[in-house]
């Protein structure tokens, strides 16, 4: 399976800095001390780590870069607790205890300590990094909340009706709207144990994802494509003219160059600004810096599934 990806070079001194916001605090770097935990409860830490090694012709700030391929985890000092940072740069932690703790990231950069306070039971906390040349800096914050829309890219470790288990993490799919397989609908029963599948959902305060849309990233034909780059032109198709006069979304949907690559989008593309804000294609302009996920379906053409362009 082809996948074009950017990697976090290897720093000798790596220093974070997150960011809390809400029912959290936030904590500057710190050595291996032992901070308290208030284990009076349970939260779920959310995090995002982006940036590192961006090249001119890839994204400044929203595609997260950290951990392609590098085995980056963070843990929870003091507990067992510990999750494996997707691809994508996401994690997500359950059951964490309530009060103050201590977050632990360890790969092949170095290993960094860091302090999160007020965490509340039953709650969902969103921390996001950014690194650049093994130093951080914040690039967002966002508060505490019960609930939390996110995403997970890894192995379906399990399935047992519509519960399973992706890269360790409980997803329910009882309310699953789409499936997914290469660029085509598929029912959730197709779906393989130790296949990689790629989740969207909600994450609650009790840690489970509550599965909205699942995307096998396996298929018998199309290879799953992520590219990053400058949009070099945008084309709309003719609107169609037995369309509803209402609802004109076939002209709506663009083709664009990225990179040299054309990516054709649809009604199944999910079109994005970088700071999470909904976009609307006919907005996108040559020059904007964009990310695509998608289906390559022969030679230089991916069929998207995700556009984000990087907020102006």
């Amino acid at each position: 399976m082809r996948r074009i990806s950017v990697s976090l070079p290897r720093v000798a001194g790596l220093a974070l800095v997150l960011a809390a916001a809400g029912c959290g605090g936030s904590g500057s770097v710190t050595g291996p001390d032992d901070a308290p935990v208030v284990a009076n409860g349970a939260a779920v830490l959310q995090g995002t780590v982006t940036g590192g090694g961006i090249t001119a012709s890839s994204l400044d700030s929203f595609t997260a870069l950290c951990c392609t391929g590098s085995g980056w985890t963070v843990r929870v000092e003091g507990t067992t607790l510990s999750a494996v940072v997707d691809e994508e740069g996401e994690f997500i932690l359950s059951g964490v205890p309530a009060g103050t703790v201590t977050l632990i990231f360890e790969g092949p950069g170095g290993t960094a300590h860091l302090t999160v306070e007020g965490l509340q039971d039953g709650q969902v906390l969103s921390l996001r990094v950014h690194l650049s040349g093994g130093t951080a800096t914040i690039a967002d914050q966002e508060p505490c909340s019960p609930t939390k829309e996110t995403k997970l890219t890894g192995a379906l470790d399990s399935m047992s009706g519509t519960q399973l288990v992706i890269a360790g993490q409980a997803v329910d799919a009882s309310q699953v709207r789409k499936v997914w397989r290469g660029p085509k609908r598929t029912q959730l029963d197709t779906l393989v144990v130790g296949e990689k599948v790629k989740v969207w959902g909600t994450l609650t305060g009790d840690g489970v994802i509550l599965a909205e849309e699942i995307q096998a990233l396996t298929s018998g034909e199309e290879t799953w494509f992520t590219l990053s780059g400058r949009v070099q032109s945008v084309g709309f198709r003719a609107l169609d003219l037995d369309a509803d006069c209402e609802d004109p979304s076939p002209s709506h949907y663009p083709t664009l160059v990225v990179a040299g690559w054309t990516i054709k989008t649809n009604n199944g593309t999910r079109f994005k600004w970088s700071d999470g804000g909904s976009l609307n294609p006919g907005d996108i302009a040559v020059g904007d810096r964009a990310y695509v996920e998608g289906w390559q379906e022969s030679g230089s053409t991916v069929e998207a599934t995700k556009v984000v362009i990087n907020k102006r």
